[in-house]
């Protein structure tokens, strides 16, 4: 089965070792995309096994959907959020799944296909929306938001040193003229960084990108929802597998799970825990991991990807 040419699964082999799919399981493809993984994970739990295969990207699931082929009825295509993972299962007449799987990287179709301005490296519309049904978009972020706000979401969900002189900036322009592209944006981002400081850690839009698309699809607080709710109907015995590509991803992902593993996650000096850390689960990889050379030469795409996986604890099911 040939896959559509863009599209080329993130540490496949380490989703099947941590997730560790079988026959006749019911698994959670919350980023269905390409449907790279998914293929995998059908011919593991074929016959009678299914996937729930979720993506907020209407023409993503068409494009999954003609990437399965004759592997298309072990799955039920969902359009909708990952984070309505309980509303999402009850529709279905579903009460658990054995296991979740959440590959949080942006698709390639996304990035190449869809021109809503999610590259730096293409002058297209700022958009961002992983779905036409979102609001804000990126334009309304970038023009609208007052610039103590724009500021604080470039330093908060892009960690970028000069937050506060490039949200200046974009302020200063869209009172002349509203920034309307990706170019538009990148110029004003370039003008404000120091010459000596600007490609130190690579094409300074990134980080500015990366905050505007998080603040626009919400992208940390569905996580942790998606986290909470999945946790609660996966099966006892199930797994859950996270991919991330950045460091506040992670640090999440890495802290509920570690809630989930019964290991405290209050600031350290607090007289008593207060997070209400109980062991319910076991962490099934010690340290994130991370692609292979090899991996990474072939897709260099993969190269911030690190995945995390747990398993559930056995306890009273009550959904």
């Amino acid at each position: 089965m040939k896959l559509e040419k863009f599209h080329v699964p993130v540490l496949l082999d380490e989703v099947l070792k941590y997730l560790d799919p079988e026959k006749d399981d019911i698994v959670f493809d919350g980023t269905l995309g390409g449907a790279g993984h998914t293929v995998a994970i059908i011919k593991a739990i074929a016959p009678t096994g299914k996937v729930i295969g979720v993506d907020l990207n209407s023409q993503t699931l068409s494009t999954a959907t003609r990437n399965l082929g004759s592997l298309a009825g072990n799955i039920i295509t969902v359009n909708d959020n990952f984070a309505n993972i309980k509303s999402i299962l009850k529709r279905l007449g579903i009460s658990w799944v054995n296991g979740i799987l959440l590959d949080l990287g942006l698709s390639s179709f996304l990035i190449e296909k869809s021109g809503k301005g999610f590259s730096y490296m293409r002058d297209e519309k700022l958009d961002m929306r992983y779905s036409d049904r979102q609001q804000p978009d990126a334009y309304e972020v970038v023009n609208s938001y007052p610039e103590n706000e724009l500021a604080e979401i470039f330093k908060k969900y892009g960690e970028e040193r000069y937050s506060k002189l490039i949200a200046k900036n974009i302020k200063k322009r869209s009172r002349e003229h509203p920034v309307e592209t990706t170019g538009d944006l990148v110029k004003i981002i370039r003008d404000s960084i120091p010459g000596k400081y600007s490609s130190r850690r690579g094409n300074p839009a990134k980080r500015v990108f990366q905050a505007i698309r998080i603040e626009v699809n919400r992208e940390l607080y569905n996580l942790d929802t998606a986290i909470r709710d999945g946790f609660e109907v996966l099966s006892n015995g199930g797994r859950m597998v996270i991919i991330s590509y950045h460091s506040l991803e992670d640090r999440l992902v890495k802290k509920r799970f570690k809630e989930y593993s019964g290991i405290c996650t209050c600031p350290p000096g607090l007289p008593v825990c207060r997070c209400g850390a109980k062991k319910r689960a076991n962490i099934l990889t010690k340290k994130a991991v991370y692609p292979s050379a090899d991996e990474i030469k072939r897709n260099p795409r993969s190269r911030s990807a690190r995945l995390r996986a747990l398993e559930k604890e056995n306890e009273d099911e009550d959904f």
